[in-house]
Protein backbone atom coordinates (compact mmCIF):
# COMPACT_ATOMS: atom_id res chain seq x y z
CA UNK A 1 0.00 0.00 0.00
CA UNK A 2 1.53 3.24 -1.07
CA UNK A 3 1.51 5.43 2.28
CA UNK A 4 -0.39 8.59 2.29
CA UNK A 5 -2.72 7.33 -0.62
CA UNK A 6 -5.58 7.47 1.24
CA UNK A 7 -5.35 11.19 2.65
CA UNK A 8 -4.85 11.92 -0.67
CA UNK A 9 -7.49 10.45 -2.35
CA UNK A 10 -9.82 12.23 0.15
CA UNK A 11 -8.60 15.44 -0.98
CA UNK A 12 -9.20 14.80 -4.41
CA UNK A 13 -12.59 13.46 -3.23
CA UNK A 14 -13.27 16.96 -1.56
CA UNK A 15 -11.01 19.73 -3.37
CA UNK A 16 -12.90 19.58 -6.52
CA UNK A 17 -16.63 18.85 -5.55
CA UNK A 18 -18.05 21.82 -6.52
CA UNK A 19 -21.73 21.53 -5.58
CA UNK A 20 -22.90 24.47 -7.56
CA UNK A 21 -21.98 23.61 -10.84
CA UNK A 22 -25.15 21.86 -11.87
CA UNK A 23 -27.00 24.59 -10.59
CA UNK A 24 -25.04 27.82 -11.85
CA UNK A 25 -27.05 28.30 -14.99
CA UNK A 26 -30.34 28.33 -13.40
CA UNK A 27 -28.60 30.86 -10.24
CA UNK A 28 -27.33 33.00 -13.06
CA UNK A 29 -30.43 33.02 -15.31
CA UNK A 30 -32.71 33.98 -12.12
CA UNK A 31 -30.81 37.02 -11.46
CA UNK A 32 -31.57 38.24 -15.40
CA UNK A 33 -28.09 37.28 -17.05
CA UNK A 34 -28.56 36.06 -20.85
CA UNK A 35 -27.17 33.17 -22.42
CA UNK A 36 -24.97 34.60 -23.86
CA UNK A 37 -23.93 36.79 -20.20
CA UNK A 38 -23.45 33.55 -18.70
CA UNK A 39 -20.79 31.74 -21.42
CA UNK A 40 -19.02 35.41 -21.17
CA UNK A 41 -18.38 34.72 -17.22
CA UNK A 42 -17.34 31.16 -18.39
CA UNK A 43 -15.30 32.69 -20.73
CA UNK A 44 -13.48 35.04 -17.98
CA UNK A 45 -12.99 31.72 -16.00
CA UNK A 46 -11.41 29.81 -18.65
CA UNK A 47 -9.33 32.95 -19.68
CA UNK A 48 -8.20 33.58 -16.29
CA UNK A 49 -7.23 29.67 -15.15
CA UNK A 50 -5.01 30.12 -19.11
CA UNK A 51 -3.22 32.87 -17.18
CA UNK A 52 -2.94 31.38 -13.96
CA UNK A 53 -1.57 27.88 -14.91
CA UNK A 54 2.07 28.18 -16.17
CA UNK A 55 2.30 30.46 -12.96
CA UNK A 56 0.24 28.37 -10.31
CA UNK A 57 2.64 25.49 -12.20
CA UNK A 58 5.81 27.34 -10.88
CA UNK A 59 4.57 27.85 -7.59
CA UNK A 60 3.81 24.52 -7.19
CA UNK A 61 7.29 23.66 -8.08
CA UNK A 62 8.84 26.07 -5.96
CA UNK A 63 6.75 26.48 -3.02
CA UNK A 64 5.71 22.54 -3.06
CA UNK A 65 2.71 20.27 -3.71
CA UNK A 66 1.48 20.55 -0.70
CA UNK A 67 1.06 23.67 -0.22
CA UNK A 68 -0.50 24.69 -3.63
CA UNK A 69 -3.05 22.19 -2.85
CA UNK A 70 -3.79 23.90 0.67
CA UNK A 71 -4.31 27.36 -0.91
CA UNK A 72 -6.24 25.44 -3.82
CA UNK A 73 -9.02 24.52 -1.66
CA UNK A 74 -9.02 28.01 0.32
CA UNK A 75 -9.01 29.92 -3.05
CA UNK A 76 -12.32 28.54 -3.87
CA UNK A 77 -14.11 29.06 -0.18
CA UNK A 78 -13.20 32.61 -0.86
CA UNK A 79 -14.74 32.40 -4.51
CA UNK A 80 -17.99 30.73 -3.22
CA UNK A 81 -18.18 33.80 -1.21
CA UNK A 82 -18.57 36.31 -4.36
CA UNK A 83 -20.84 33.85 -5.83
CA UNK A 84 -23.24 34.86 -2.83
CA UNK A 85 -22.28 38.40 -2.75
CA UNK A 86 -22.90 38.55 -6.46
CA UNK A 87 -26.12 37.37 -6.12
CA UNK A 88 -27.10 39.79 -3.29
CA UNK A 89 -25.75 43.05 -5.47
CA UNK A 90 -26.81 41.64 -9.02
CA UNK A 91 -23.40 41.93 -9.53
CA UNK A 92 -21.26 40.98 -13.05
CA UNK A 93 -17.98 41.98 -10.94
CA UNK A 94 -18.37 39.94 -7.82
CA UNK A 95 -19.59 37.20 -10.37
CA UNK A 96 -16.57 37.89 -12.26
CA UNK A 97 -14.34 37.79 -9.16
CA UNK A 98 -15.57 34.28 -8.11
CA UNK A 99 -15.22 32.83 -11.46
CA UNK A 100 -10.89 34.38 -10.78
CA UNK A 101 -11.08 32.88 -7.66
CA UNK A 102 -12.39 29.66 -8.80
CA UNK A 103 -10.22 29.61 -11.88
CA UNK A 104 -7.42 30.01 -8.87
CA UNK A 105 -8.36 27.29 -7.30
CA UNK A 106 -8.85 25.01 -9.99
CA UNK A 107 -5.08 25.42 -11.73
CA UNK A 108 -3.92 25.45 -8.15
CA UNK A 109 -4.81 21.96 -7.97
CA UNK A 110 -5.51 20.77 -11.69
CA UNK A 111 -2.11 18.89 -12.30
CA UNK A 112 -0.43 20.07 -9.03
CA UNK A 113 -2.23 16.91 -7.59
CA UNK A 114 -1.08 14.92 -10.27
CA UNK A 115 2.74 15.89 -9.99
CA UNK A 116 2.31 15.07 -6.56
CA UNK A 117 0.92 11.49 -6.62
CA UNK A 118 3.77 10.47 -9.29
CA UNK A 119 6.21 11.96 -6.56
CA UNK A 120 4.59 10.54 -3.86
CA UNK A 121 4.96 6.71 -6.01
CA UNK A 122 8.12 6.98 -7.25
CA UNK A 123 9.61 7.89 -4.19
CA UNK A 124 8.03 4.59 -3.06
CA UNK A 125 9.70 2.66 -6.07
CA UNK A 126 5.86 2.22 -7.34
CA UNK A 127 6.00 3.42 -10.64
CA UNK A 128 5.18 0.21 -11.78
CA UNK A 129 1.59 0.99 -10.73
CA UNK A 130 1.29 4.38 -11.43
CA UNK A 131 -0.92 4.43 -14.53
CA UNK A 132 -3.70 2.11 -12.76
CA UNK A 133 -3.82 4.31 -9.78
CA UNK A 134 -3.69 7.69 -11.26
CA UNK A 135 -6.83 5.96 -13.20
CA UNK A 136 -8.55 5.05 -9.82
CA UNK A 137 -7.10 8.46 -7.69
CA UNK A 138 -9.08 10.27 -10.69
CA UNK A 139 -12.06 8.10 -9.78
CA UNK A 140 -11.98 8.68 -6.28
CA UNK A 141 -11.96 12.80 -7.66
CA UNK A 142 -15.55 11.87 -9.97
CA UNK A 143 -16.91 9.71 -6.87
CA UNK A 144 -16.93 13.20 -4.57
CA UNK A 145 -18.75 14.51 -7.78
CA UNK A 146 -21.25 11.95 -7.50
CA UNK A 147 -22.03 12.62 -3.75
CA UNK A 148 -22.25 16.38 -4.36
CA UNK A 149 -24.46 16.14 -7.02
CA UNK A 150 -26.76 14.02 -4.89
CA UNK A 151 -26.32 16.51 -2.08
CA UNK A 152 -27.26 19.15 -4.20
CA UNK A 153 -30.08 17.46 -5.38
CA UNK A 154 -31.35 17.89 -1.84
CA UNK A 155 -30.05 21.20 -0.93
CA UNK A 156 -31.23 22.91 -4.30
CA UNK A 157 -34.99 21.95 -3.61
CA UNK A 158 -34.73 24.26 -0.19
CA UNK A 159 -32.33 27.13 -2.06
CA UNK A 160 -29.69 27.03 -4.20
CA UNK A 161 -27.40 29.28 -2.48
CA UNK A 162 -26.89 26.70 0.02
CA UNK A 163 -24.88 24.54 -3.01
CA UNK A 164 -22.02 27.52 -2.81
CA UNK A 165 -22.05 27.74 1.14
CA UNK A 166 -21.18 23.44 1.40
CA UNK A 167 -18.84 23.56 -1.44
CA UNK A 168 -17.22 26.59 0.45
CA UNK A 169 -17.25 23.92 3.62
CA UNK A 170 -16.08 20.94 1.09
CA UNK A 171 -13.16 22.93 -0.12
CA UNK A 172 -11.86 24.56 3.50
CA UNK A 173 -12.22 21.27 4.76
CA UNK A 174 -9.74 19.55 1.40
CA UNK A 175 -7.53 22.53 2.61
CA UNK A 176 -7.11 20.86 5.81
CA UNK A 177 -6.96 17.29 4.72
CA UNK A 178 -4.05 18.75 2.24
CA UNK A 179 -2.29 20.48 5.30
CA UNK A 180 -1.54 16.63 6.44
CA UNK A 181 -0.70 14.87 3.78
CA UNK A 182 3.01 14.08 3.56
CA UNK A 183 5.35 16.86 2.66
CA UNK A 184 7.29 16.14 -0.69
CA UNK A 185 10.31 18.38 -0.60
CA UNK A 186 11.16 19.10 -3.99
CA UNK A 187 15.09 20.51 -4.47
CA UNK A 188 15.02 22.91 -6.76
CA UNK A 189 18.17 24.36 -8.21
CA UNK A 190 17.91 27.77 -10.80
CA UNK A 191 16.25 30.65 -11.05
CA UNK A 192 12.18 31.45 -12.26
CA UNK A 193 14.39 32.40 -16.04
CA UNK A 194 15.97 28.77 -15.67
CA UNK A 195 13.25 27.03 -14.30
CA UNK A 196 10.48 28.26 -17.22
CA UNK A 197 13.36 27.62 -19.82
CA UNK A 198 14.14 23.77 -18.90
CA UNK A 199 10.35 23.45 -18.71
CA UNK A 200 9.61 24.32 -21.77
CA UNK A 201 12.33 22.42 -23.47
CA UNK A 202 11.34 19.62 -21.96
CA UNK A 203 7.97 20.05 -23.76
CA UNK A 204 9.25 21.57 -26.84
CA UNK A 205 11.64 17.79 -27.28
CA UNK A 206 8.66 15.77 -26.47
CA UNK A 207 6.95 14.27 -29.20
CA UNK A 208 4.63 12.65 -26.62
CA UNK A 209 3.90 16.14 -24.93
CA UNK A 210 3.56 18.17 -28.12
CA UNK A 211 0.70 15.44 -29.31
CA UNK A 212 -1.20 15.22 -26.13
CA UNK A 213 -0.73 19.23 -26.16
CA UNK A 214 -2.66 19.66 -29.39
CA UNK A 215 -4.98 16.84 -28.61
CA UNK A 216 -6.08 18.28 -25.53
CA UNK A 217 -6.53 21.73 -27.20
CA UNK A 218 -9.39 20.03 -29.54
CA UNK A 219 -10.93 17.32 -27.46
CA UNK A 220 -11.28 18.80 -24.11
CA UNK A 221 -13.84 22.08 -25.22
CA UNK A 222 -16.28 19.10 -26.59
CA UNK A 223 -16.31 16.62 -23.40
CA UNK A 224 -16.25 20.05 -20.83
CA UNK A 225 -19.26 22.01 -22.51
CA UNK A 226 -22.02 19.82 -21.37
CA UNK A 227 -21.53 21.83 -18.13
CA UNK A 228 -23.72 24.85 -19.46
CA UNK A 229 -25.53 22.96 -22.33
CA UNK A 230 -26.97 20.30 -20.23
CA UNK A 231 -29.61 22.12 -18.11
CA UNK A 232 -30.73 24.42 -21.13
CA UNK A 233 -31.51 21.17 -22.83
CA UNK A 234 -32.86 19.36 -19.93
CA UNK A 235 -34.75 21.86 -19.40
CA UNK A 236 -36.35 21.97 -23.05
CA UNK A 237 -37.32 17.97 -22.31
CA UNK A 238 -39.23 18.51 -18.99
CA UNK A 239 -36.42 18.28 -16.59
CA UNK A 240 -36.49 20.26 -13.52
CA UNK A 241 -33.63 22.46 -12.16
CA UNK A 242 -33.38 20.90 -9.12
CA UNK A 243 -32.75 16.84 -10.66
CA UNK A 244 -30.05 18.69 -12.01
CA UNK A 245 -27.85 17.62 -9.42
CA UNK A 246 -28.64 13.61 -9.64
CA UNK A 247 -28.51 14.16 -13.40
CA UNK A 248 -25.01 15.33 -13.33
CA UNK A 249 -24.30 12.71 -10.51
CA UNK A 250 -25.12 10.04 -13.00
CA UNK A 251 -22.58 11.04 -15.85
CA UNK A 252 -20.11 11.49 -12.96
CA UNK A 253 -20.55 8.46 -11.89
CA UNK A 254 -20.04 7.18 -15.82
CA UNK A 255 -17.02 9.10 -15.82
CA UNK A 256 -15.84 7.69 -12.41
CA UNK A 257 -15.67 3.77 -13.78
CA UNK A 258 -14.17 4.85 -16.73
CA UNK A 259 -11.33 6.54 -14.49
CA UNK A 260 -11.25 3.71 -12.25
CA UNK A 261 -10.89 1.44 -15.83
CA UNK A 262 -8.04 3.48 -17.44
CA UNK A 263 -4.59 1.82 -16.25
CA UNK A 264 -6.22 -1.54 -17.57
CA UNK A 265 -7.72 -0.38 -20.50
CA UNK A 266 -4.50 1.00 -21.74
CA UNK A 267 -2.75 -2.24 -20.73
CA UNK A 268 -5.39 -3.95 -23.01
CA UNK A 269 -5.62 -1.80 -25.71
CA UNK A 270 -3.05 0.89 -25.49
CA UNK A 271 -3.39 4.59 -25.38
CA UNK A 272 -3.15 5.66 -28.97
CA UNK A 273 -6.58 3.57 -29.80
CA UNK A 274 -8.27 5.21 -26.29
CA UNK A 275 -7.11 8.43 -27.89
CA UNK A 276 -9.20 7.83 -30.85
CA UNK A 277 -12.06 6.14 -29.18
CA UNK A 278 -13.24 9.31 -26.56
CA UNK A 279 -13.80 12.21 -29.82
CA UNK A 280 -15.67 9.20 -31.63
CA UNK A 281 -17.95 8.12 -28.71
CA UNK A 282 -18.57 11.91 -27.64
CA UNK A 283 -19.38 12.94 -31.31
CA UNK A 284 -22.03 10.43 -31.72
CA UNK A 285 -23.56 11.11 -28.67
CA UNK A 286 -24.39 14.31 -29.59
CA UNK A 287 -25.10 13.55 -33.44
CA UNK A 288 -27.75 11.59 -31.88
CA UNK A 289 -28.99 14.20 -29.14
CA UNK A 290 -29.65 16.42 -32.03
CA UNK A 291 -31.80 14.14 -33.90
CA UNK A 292 -34.39 12.90 -31.31
CA UNK A 293 -35.79 14.26 -28.04
CA UNK A 294 -37.75 13.14 -24.96
CA UNK A 295 -36.33 13.47 -21.45
CA UNK A 296 -35.03 9.90 -21.94
CA UNK A 297 -32.44 11.20 -23.61
CA UNK A 298 -30.36 12.61 -21.26
CA UNK A 299 -29.12 8.54 -21.01
CA UNK A 300 -26.81 9.74 -24.27
CA UNK A 301 -24.69 12.57 -22.20
CA UNK A 302 -23.43 9.33 -20.78
CA UNK A 303 -20.90 9.40 -23.85
CA UNK A 304 -19.51 12.17 -23.41
CA UNK A 305 -19.10 11.82 -19.83
CA UNK A 306 -17.45 8.15 -20.18
CA UNK A 307 -14.67 10.02 -22.59
CA UNK A 308 -14.15 12.60 -20.05
CA UNK A 309 -13.56 9.84 -17.18
CA UNK A 310 -10.44 8.41 -19.89
CA UNK A 311 -9.33 11.47 -20.62
CA UNK A 312 -7.62 13.00 -17.95
CA UNK A 313 -6.17 10.32 -16.51
CA UNK A 314 -4.60 8.81 -19.81
CA UNK A 315 -3.76 12.36 -20.16
CA UNK A 316 -1.51 12.92 -17.66
CA UNK A 317 -0.17 9.53 -17.49
CA UNK A 318 1.59 9.80 -20.70
CA UNK A 319 2.88 13.16 -19.60
CA UNK A 320 3.68 11.95 -16.55
CA UNK A 321 5.91 9.01 -17.93
CA UNK A 322 7.26 11.74 -20.68
CA UNK A 323 8.91 13.91 -17.80
CA UNK A 324 12.30 13.19 -16.39
CA UNK A 325 12.59 16.03 -13.98
CA UNK A 326 10.36 15.90 -11.15
CA UNK A 327 11.37 19.80 -10.37
CA UNK A 328 9.64 20.34 -13.61
CA UNK A 329 6.58 18.31 -13.29
CA UNK A 330 4.08 20.63 -12.33
CA UNK A 331 4.80 23.36 -13.99
CA UNK A 332 4.97 20.80 -17.65
CA UNK A 333 1.60 19.58 -16.96
CA UNK A 334 0.34 23.31 -16.09
CA UNK A 335 1.31 23.43 -19.70
CA UNK A 336 -1.29 21.01 -20.70
CA UNK A 337 -3.76 22.58 -18.66
CA UNK A 338 -2.87 26.16 -20.42
CA UNK A 339 -3.58 24.79 -23.98
CA UNK A 340 -6.82 22.66 -22.84
CA UNK A 341 -8.57 25.69 -21.23
CA UNK A 342 -7.61 27.79 -24.35
CA UNK A 343 -9.82 25.84 -26.72
CA UNK A 344 -12.66 26.27 -24.24
CA UNK A 345 -11.67 29.82 -23.13
CA UNK A 346 -12.93 30.23 -27.68
CA UNK A 347 -15.11 27.72 -27.58
CA UNK A 348 -17.29 28.83 -25.15
CA UNK A 349 -18.79 32.38 -25.90
CA UNK A 350 -19.42 30.74 -29.63
CA UNK A 351 -21.25 27.99 -28.03
CA UNK A 352 -22.90 30.84 -26.24
CA UNK A 353 -23.91 32.66 -29.73
CA UNK A 354 -24.87 29.67 -31.08
CA UNK A 355 -27.71 29.23 -28.47
CA UNK A 356 -28.94 32.49 -29.06
CA UNK A 357 -29.31 32.40 -32.57
CA UNK A 358 -29.55 28.79 -33.55
CA UNK A 359 -31.69 25.65 -32.19
CA UNK A 360 -29.69 23.41 -29.95
CA UNK A 361 -30.08 20.79 -32.66
CA UNK A 362 -27.92 23.11 -34.90
CA UNK A 363 -25.47 23.09 -31.98
CA UNK A 364 -25.53 19.24 -31.33
CA UNK A 365 -24.68 19.07 -34.88
CA UNK A 366 -22.19 21.48 -34.76
CA UNK A 367 -20.43 19.76 -31.93
CA UNK A 368 -20.81 16.02 -33.57
CA UNK A 369 -18.70 17.91 -36.60
CA UNK A 370 -16.09 19.02 -34.50
CA UNK A 371 -16.04 14.80 -32.53
CA UNK A 372 -15.17 13.58 -35.58
CA UNK A 373 -12.38 15.90 -36.26
CA UNK A 374 -10.99 15.51 -33.09
CA UNK A 375 -11.30 11.90 -33.72
CA UNK A 376 -8.69 12.60 -36.86
CA UNK A 377 -6.35 14.70 -34.73
CA UNK A 378 -6.18 11.70 -32.21
CA UNK A 379 -5.28 9.00 -35.54
CA UNK A 380 -2.68 10.82 -36.35
CA UNK A 381 -1.57 11.34 -32.93
CA UNK A 382 -2.01 7.49 -32.61
CA UNK A 383 0.32 6.95 -35.82
CA UNK A 384 3.12 7.81 -33.73
CA UNK A 385 2.31 5.69 -31.42
CA UNK A 386 5.74 3.67 -31.87
CA UNK A 387 7.48 6.67 -31.44
CA UNK A 388 5.93 7.72 -28.53
CA UNK A 389 6.28 4.36 -26.63
CA UNK A 390 10.04 4.47 -27.31
CA UNK A 391 10.30 7.93 -26.01
CA UNK A 392 8.32 7.02 -22.83
CA UNK A 393 10.95 3.75 -22.42
CA UNK A 394 13.71 6.15 -22.34
CA UNK A 395 12.23 8.75 -19.70
CA UNK A 396 11.57 5.86 -17.51
CA UNK A 397 15.38 4.61 -18.01
CA UNK A 398 16.48 7.84 -16.62
CA UNK A 399 13.45 8.80 -14.13
CA UNK A 400 15.44 8.42 -10.66
CA UNK A 401 14.43 9.66 -6.98
CA UNK A 402 16.21 9.88 -4.01
CA UNK A 403 14.24 7.52 -2.63
CA UNK A 404 14.49 7.09 1.92
CA UNK A 405 11.04 8.33 3.02
CA UNK A 406 11.57 9.68 6.03
CA UNK A 407 9.52 8.46 8.80
CA UNK A 408 7.90 5.92 6.97
CA UNK A 409 7.33 2.28 8.95
CA UNK A 410 5.41 -0.21 6.71
CA UNK A 411 4.55 -2.09 10.14
CA UNK A 412 2.87 1.09 12.22
CA UNK A 413 1.12 1.97 8.97
CA UNK A 414 2.27 5.72 9.90
CA UNK A 415 2.69 8.25 7.47
CA UNK A 416 6.04 9.89 6.41
CA UNK A 417 6.63 13.37 6.97
CA UNK A 418 8.99 14.21 4.05
CA UNK A 419 9.70 12.11 1.16
CA UNK A 420 12.55 13.67 -1.31
CA UNK A 421 13.05 14.09 -5.00
CA UNK A 422 15.97 14.60 -6.13
CA UNK A 423 16.28 17.69 -8.98
CA UNK A 424 19.68 17.40 -10.55
CA UNK A 425 19.81 14.50 -12.90
CA UNK A 426 23.23 14.66 -12.50
CA UNK A 427 23.55 13.69 -8.67
CA UNK A 428 20.75 11.00 -8.95
CA UNK A 429 21.60 8.18 -7.10
CA UNK A 430 18.89 5.31 -7.79
CA UNK A 431 17.73 4.11 -10.67
CA UNK A 432 13.77 2.38 -10.43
Amino acid sequence: MIKGLKRFNLFRALSLTWIFIPFQWDYLSNHNFSPRSIFLLNAIFTFSAVLFEIPTGIIADKIGRKKALIIGGLSMSAGCCFFLIGGAFMSMGYFSMANIFAALSMTLISGCDSAYLYDLMAAQGALHIYPRTEGKSTAWKLIGNVAGGIVGFLIARISIEWTFIATAIITFTASIVAALLPDARIIVRGNLHTHLSESFSIVRKSRVILSVLFYSLFLFPLLRVGIFLDPPHASLHGIKAEYMGLAFALKDMTSALASYNAGRLIKNIGSGMILIILPLVAAISFLIQGAIHGPWCYLLYLGPAFSLGLFSPVIRIMINQAISESSRRATVLSVEGMFRRTGYAFFSPLIGWLLDVHTLEVVFISLAFLGLSAAGISATIAMLGNGIAREVRQNAERITVETPMTGINSDSGKLPCTFAIEANSAARKDEL
